[in-house]
């Protein structure tokens, strides 16, 4: 059955523990010390969409498509490079800045799937949006919670 559950994907677990993603410009286990290139993807369960936990990569079945809407999504801008800021600080997070799309966007969309646009487009986490949020001729803005313990878009306690 089709459908978006919110939640931060296994293989995402998996792969941080086997240094499969770099969020960070300074991770010193990764020689490259090159930050990768994250990205939201929208999607619709009328289309098909059916991304949860299970979900390892981005795809393209249930993708939304529209004016102002390019399949693979948009690039992700990480804010909160990886800390322990915060209370309790036995919680390590990461933030991106809200998700943006242009003025003349005309789209719905159910949900969204963050993915590594630079490791072989694995997923990070889906978003469930509580409904279809539909645009029309006017920017769509995904609005990012705030970085810190407790709030963070990604988050390990």
């Amino acid at each position: 059955m089709a459908g978006i559950t919110q939640a931060m994907c296994t293989s995402f677990k998996v792969d941080v523990l086997s240094a499969g993603h770099n969020f960070n410009t300074t991770n010193r286990a990764i020689a490259a010390n090159s930050q990768e290139v994250f990205r939201m993807a929208l999607y619709l369960v009328v289309n098909g969409a059916s991304l949860d936990a299970t979900t390892t990569a981005y795809t393209t079945v249930g993708e939304i498509s529209g004016t102002g809407y390019t399949a693979g999504g948009l690039a992700l801008t990480v804010s909160q490079v990886p800390s322990s800021g915060g209370t309790p600080t036995t919680t390590a997070f990461i933030s991106f800045s809200n998700a943006v799309w242009p003025s003349n966007s005309s789209f719905s969309a159910d949900g969204a799937l963050i993915y590594n646009a630079s490791n072989a487009n694995k997923a990070v986490c889906v978003l469930n949006f509580g409904g279809t949020k539909v645009v029309s001729a006017n920017s769509f803005t995904v609005v990012m919670p705030a970085a810190g313990t407790g709030s963070a878009i990604v988050q390990f306690s």
